[in-house]
């Protein structure tokens, strides 16, 4: 019975194998096409991301002294200039150690001036020793020649030879006293300098007790209040927070790194916040920094953006939703990104690959002299080059052009001489840069961030012919993810090109 019910289920599913088999190869009735349009318009290619609004500028101010604190003279929001007193410790302890490092100076100077007067007496007391031993010498003279005469005795000689020594070993000792009371005056004088540093050191104590804002800004923090007794000993504490010139702001941007490569320096930026959520404000790219962040596995480079502040409705910590524009074109035909992932059924996508090698490789064909003199017609006619810059700026583009040319005949492979050639880019636009102005310098790295976007390639797409899908080269440039650049081909606004393909049946 089992064996029976078994035989007829088999029987029953290779007929419907066979029905199926039969309908999918006899009654196919033909392909339905879906169309785009090519149309006409603007496009721009960005980058999301998150970012902080921060001040240009943030400085603690802290305390250098340790005391109780007598006055605050500022609060949150307050408009400070350089130099303002913000803030006064108590100076009476300061005071006090003032006057007593001005004491220790009077005595250090009294010290020296005695020590001078001494040795006033001792070079006094030596011309007076050196007048003795003269006189007593010349008596000597006398009294041995009259000894020699035999008019005096052998011991008056002896007393008058006694006195000479006598007075010559007076001066000596005068002259030993004289050295010891130079290495005095020195000491003493070392000690007035001492003093004198550390009256110094008292006054800058006692000047450090009335703080003052080092910059012209915004008090925007405040963590001190009157009587509060301060303790700067291994690090200063901080009393205030001042933010410089809050009418130019910089945004703290996190850019994923699938898409830091895309970012220059120069790209326009604009971003919301959620405080006012229908403003857009705009801003520039400023500094691209190359330390990693990485959290969770994910790592992440951050971006400075530069932007004004002149209503002050920015405000230091807000977060900024910002789209960087790494392409834009005021108008231009567009096509849906669809339309060059299509291929008709039994045409093999190897073909369109083979299509972009060919674009790709004669993309990198317009590196060679023909670019390179675009390249510095375009630099001088956007940025007026001087003479001398026009001079400097040829060679710069031919050590350029030979260095790619070298590296296209070394045989290396495709992915090495990318990034060859960008390193070699980033060379030669530090060269260029060090020749230009700061104006010119600004307007070349926005000419350099407009070239980064206009990545060229070549494409086919399809379009309905009187014999079916009938393919077309065109080149392409920006996309937005949805619609494609069309920088050149035979196509035209209005024109409908095949995007997908369905299979109808009979």
């Amino acid at each position: 019975m089992r064996l029976g019910i078994l035989s007829v289920g088999v029987v029953l599913m290779l007929g419907l194998g066979g029905y199926y088999f039969f309908i999918n190869d006899n009654d196919v009735a033909g392909s339905v096409y879906r169309f785009g349009k090519v149309t006409r318009g603007p496009m721009e290619v960005l980058v999301s991301a998150t970012g902080k609004v921060n001040p240009v500028l943030v400085i603690d101010v802290g305390s250098q002294v340790s005391g109780q604190v007598s006055e605050v003279l500022v609060d949150y929001n307050s408009q400070v200039s350089k130099g303002d007193v913000i803030a006064i410790i108590d100076p009476t302890p300061f005071e006090a150690r003032l006057e007593i490092a001005e004491a220790d100076l009077a005595q250090a100077k009294a010290s020296v001036m005695m020590q001078q007067a001494s040795s006033e007496q001792l070079r006094a007391d030596l011309s007076g020793a050196k007048a003795a031993f003269k006189e007593l010498e010349q008596d000597l003279t006398r009294q041995e020649a009259l000894f020699n005469r035999k008019v005096v005795s052998a011991s008056v000689v002896d007393r008058a030879l006694a006195s000479r020594d006598q007075a010559a070993a007076r001066i000596d000792s005068l002259m030993a006293q004289i050295k010891r009371q130079k290495a005095q005056m020195l000491t003493s004088e070392a000690q007035v300098l001492a003093r004198a540093a550390g009256l110094r050191e008292r006054k800058t104590e006692l000047d450090n007790t009335t703080i003052r804002s080092p910059v012209e800004g915004v008090v925007i923090n405040r963590s001190v209040d009157p009587g509060q007794t301060v303790a700067a000993s291994l690090q200063a504490p901080i009393l205030f927070t001042i933010a410089q010139d809050l009418t130019q702001i910089n945004l703290e941007v996190s850019i994923d790194e699938a898409d830091i490569g895309r970012v220059r320096e120069g790209q326009k930026v604009r971003f919301t916040v959620d405080a006012y959520p229908e403003r857009i404000y705009g801003g520039t790219v400023y500094q691209i920094r190359k330390q990693p962040i990485e959290t969770s596995n994910v790592v992440t480079y951050v971006i400075i953006v530069s932007s004004r502040n002149d209503d002050d409705s920015l405000l230091p910590g807000m977060t900024a939703n910002v789209e960087l524009v790494i392409g834009e074109r005021a108008d231009t035909l567009q096509i849906p990104s669809s339309a060059l992932r299509y291929r008709p059924r039994g045409i093999e996508a190897s073909n369109n690959n083979d299509s972009r090698s060919m674009g790709s490789g004669g993309a990198q064909g317009q590196g060679g002299s023909g670019g390179m003199r675009a390249m510095m017609q375009q630099m001088n006619e956007q940025l007026g080059l001087t003479k001398e810059q026009q001079e400097s700026v040829g060679p710069i583009f031919m050590e350029m052009g030979e260095a790619i040319r070298g590296l296209r005949s070394s045989g290396m492979s495709s992915d090495e001489m990318g990034s060859a050639i960008r390193a070699l880019r980033e060379q030669m636009q530090q060269k260029l840069e060090a020749i230009l102005t700061d104006e010119q310098r600004n307007k070349y790295r926005q000419l350099t961030a407009g070239a980064a976007a206009r990545q060229q390639a070549r494409a086919v797409v399809w379009f309905m012919g009187s014999d079916g899908p009938t393919p077309i080269s065109i080149m392409i440039g920006i996309s937005d993810g949805n619609k494609t650049e069309i920088v050149s081909g035979e196509i035209s606004d209005g024109d409908q090109v095949i995007v997908g393909e369905s299979v109808a049946t009979k």
